[in-house]
């Protein structure tokens, strides 16, 4: 009935993981805009890890 809400995880990265990690979110960003499907949750995502 009641939810426990879920706890805000912060993963710390390096350089070179953070370009690792947007390389892979936009290579999936392409995949789906070639599929026709909403985009808007993986941007957030990229403008998260670049700030």
């Amino acid at each position: 009935m009641f939810r426990k809400k879920q706890e805000k995880r912060i993963v710390e990265l390096n350089p070179s993981e953070v370009r690792l990690l947007l390389k892979a979110l936009m290579n999936f960003r392409n995949k789906v805009l070639n599929a026709g499907k909403p985009t808007e949750d993986i941007n957030e995502l990229i403008l998260m890890i670049t700030k």
